[in-house]
């Protein structure tokens, strides 16, 4: 693929997500922040949701963390504010300063849980030619990306509860049509006809409830479930519906 053709393609979308994780400990990221004061990446009550979460320095980072690890020990329930800063070893304030309430931790934790692997996956397989071995690289990527069964167990937890709180609930809605349209396009299909677009939407809607019902059965009975051919099958059912 020449650079012209490359420099055409339009930018795939983008979900936002934590900033990088690096090596500075809890304990010294804590100190770096109050050094500077309010974080450049704390979480403003007021902001829309793309700005949630963006560019959160190392001791958000470890919050984050410590709060999926609460999600999936312990429940939804357990993850609050106060439980989380006891977990994290941090003071509750430091929680409210970077995420502000529960729904932004869940939010954290959502990233941490699918949208980061989903925007690498999506990197890694934009370019892959022809269109069909793009096609199978990112199915086969979506399995990959509930390989651990405790992916499940996170992703049934926020999605039980959170369709119950109207701003997680529209998180996880803009979060589901944000990947339908990645997903479109990875197959080359953003620019379909109204109609096909329609009817291209309802089958990519069909991809992720397969990705999320498989993911519970992971959490549930992991021996159970041939991974690799579920969505080795998956792949050939989409190609043979593109085909058509």
């Amino acid at each position: 693929m020449n650079d012209s053709a490359e420099s055409d393609k339009p930018p795939l979308p983008r979900l936002h997500r934590l900033a990088p994780r690096h090596d500075a400990s809890p304990a010294e990221a804590e100190r770096q922040t109050r050094r500077r004061g309010r974080p450049r990446g704390s979480v403003d009550p007021n902001a829309s949701l793309d700005q949630w979460l963006d560019g959160l320095p190392a001791i958000a980072v470890h919050i984050a963390e410590v709060a999926r690890s609460v999600l999936i020990d312990e429940g939804y329930e357990a993850v609050t504010i106060e439980h989380v800063a006891l977990q994290a070893n941090v003071d509750p304030a430091t929680v409210r300063r970077h995420f502000v309430s529960k729904a932004g931790l869940v939010h954290a934790v959502w990233d941490r849980l699918e949208i980061e692997a989903w925007e690498e996956l999506v990197e890694r397989v934009a370019n892959l030619e022809p269109p069909e071995e793009r096609l199978h690289a990112y199915i086969a990527g979506l399995g990959a990306l509930i390989a651990d069964p405790l992916t499940g167990v996170g992703v049934a937890e926020v999605i039980s509860h959170g369709v119950r709180d109207p701003v997680t609930r529209e998180k996880l809605a803009t979060d589901y049509q944000i990947a339908r349209d990645g997903t479109l396009q990875i197959m080359g299909l953003e620019s379909a006809s109204a109609d096909d677009r329609r009817r291209l939407q309802t089958l990519v809607s069909l991809i992720v409830a397969v990705i999320d019902g498989l993911a519970l059965q992971m959490a549930t009975e992991p021996e159970s479930v041939d991974r690799d051919a579920a969505f080795e099958l998956l792949a050939d059912m989409v190609a043979a519906h593109l085909a058509e």
